[in-house]
């Protein structure tokens, strides 16, 4: 049972407006069922994002920042509008998520007396995937001084997967002492995606992803994985669903026909369950995340999964019990494991029944934002 402690103001920080209501929504709910008070910072907040979040308790406040590249520049900017935003709203707790805010909130927040500061490392980026060339090591680089100075900054760290904290731990980003928590990903609300029926076997097997256009999530392997299987399978379907994403390591819409050719892509969707109820088999091929959202929904929907045994996405499939793992970067292996679905598609049912185990009792959100809360320091101790 989480008991209650001294209300706080507690300053939640975010690179993309609407993942505050995307993946923290049951977060901000939590801070305030306890009766804290939620500053929700972000840059870019639409009218219609500012109002959803009022009517759940948090107060929306607006900071420049590029989510993209490092830009010393637009990077100091942002670290200075946090600082005074923290000195102006005094909050008694701060915690950024994705790269980004984890390292800028915790500077600005050092900067501004914030008595707690527990930077939410929800993956590592761009820049810690293994095979980026020169840029990426130099950007890896840069990265790890700015995490090393966040961390001497907290009080206590929030990591995604073990991995990660393994990867900054070695890399002596993480000071000796520092307290860290690991916690499975933002979770998924069980209540909201409720487990469906697999859909009649007869039309012939769904594939489906879900993914932002950029390189590291896989998506030429999907298309090329979808072409090969689609030669043998004439009757399987491989659907794309996600939004268009700037900077390097975006698609165009004109680079992605090009490589879909037996892709469906059906754009940013909104409401993403009547997709995971029409679908079979969940695919992701990333190389590598903090603990992908997608596949958590996937798998309280009851889905088998196909993902990649990297960083952050291992840990959502038991290989061969709700799913399977392939390495990243490889289409063909993830062209054989669709075939492998194919052609034994009187398993689906039995990991689909593991998958919904799995989202219970590992990835349910309640679970998983009372062991935030208990890292914030906001019920009763870490």
């Amino acid at each position: 049972m989480i008991q209650r402690s001294k209300p706080k103001r507690v300053a939640l920080v975010a690179s993309h407006a609407p993942s505050l209501i995307l993946f923290r929504r049951s977060l901000i709910e939590a801070i305030g069922g306890l009766g804290h008070e939620v500053l929700a910072l972000a840059p870019d907040f639409s009218a219609d994002l500012a109002r959803e979040l009022e009517a759940i308790g948090a107060t929306p406040l607006e900071f420049p920042l590029s989510r993209t590249g490092l830009n010393p520049f637009s990077d100091l900017a942002a670290l200075r509008a946090l600082t005074r935003l923290f000195r102006a709203h005094r909050p008694d707790v701060v915690t950024g998520y994705t790269p980004k805010p984890s390292i800028y909130a915790s500077l600005a927040a050092a900067r501004a007396g914030v008595p707690r500061i527990v930077p939410m490392v929800t993956g590592l980026g761009y820049a810690f995937l293994d095979g980026g060339g020169l840029k990426a090591r130099i950007l890896r680089a840069v990265t790890e001084r700015l995490y090393a100075r966040a961390f001497a900054a907290s009080h206590a760290a929030i990591f995604h997967n073990a991995d990660d904290r393994a990867v900054l731990a070695e890399a002596g980003c993480i000071p000796p002492g520092l307290p860290t928590r690991v916690v499975s990903g933002s979770g998924v609300d069980l209540e909201r995606f409720q487990e469906q029926p697999l859909p009649p076997p007869g039309r012939g097997m769904t594939f489906l992803m879900i993914a932002r256009l950029v390189r590291y999530k896989g998506i030429a392997e999907y298309c090329a994985a979808a072409a090969a299987v689609k030669a043998k399978a004439p009757t399987a379907r491989f659907l794309l669903a996600g939004p268009e994403e700037t900077g390097p390591a975006g698609y165009s819409l004109s680079e992605l026909r090009k490589v879909a050719t037996a892709v469906t892509y059906l754009g940013q969707v909104e409401d993403v369950r009547p997709l995971l109820a029409e679908a079979h088999v969940y695919v992701l091929p990333s190389y590598g995340e903090g603990m992908p959202r997608t596949v958590l929904e996937a798998l309280a929907t009851g889905r088998p999964v196909i993902t990649t045994d990297a960083r952050g996405c291992r840990e959502t499939v038991e290989n061969g019990e709700n799913g399977l793992l392939v390495p990243p970067r490889d289409a063909t292996a993830l062209a054989e494991a669709m075939a492998a679905m194919l052609k034994r598609p009187d398993r689906l049912a039995a990991m689909a029944r593991a998958s919904r185990r799995l989202a219970e009792q590992r990835f349910d959100a309640r679970k998983v934002n009372a062991a935030m809360l208990s890292a914030l320091g906001l019920s009763g101790g870490e």
